[in-house]
């Protein structure tokens, strides 16, 4: 599951394949919309976009903020023998 956050090739062919999905699902209902569902829509496909890109680096982030934390511990656990 890492792996898969970590891959943002991956990650925005994902996004890719639900901006296509959604934009079909605009045009099957299109004459039923006016220009707040099409602002709707756009911003949609924006947020898509923008997980798919800024996941990995935000996984990272919790990843080195883990390791940090386990290393604090163990630092922790050494004053404390002492």
């Amino acid at each position: 599951m890492i792996n898969f956050l970590l891959n943002k090739k991956l990650l925005l062919k994902v996004a890719s394949i639900l901006a296509i999905l959604f934009t079909f699902a605009l045009l099957m209902t299109l004459s039923y919309l006016g220009w707040g569902d099409l602002f709707w829509f756009a911003y949609s496909i924006a947020l898509i976009f923008f997980v798919a890109n800024y996941t990995p680096s935000l996984v990272l982030y919790l990843i080195e903020i883990h390791q940090n934390n386990l290393e604090d511990i163990k630092e922790q656990e050494l004053e404390e023998v002492n």
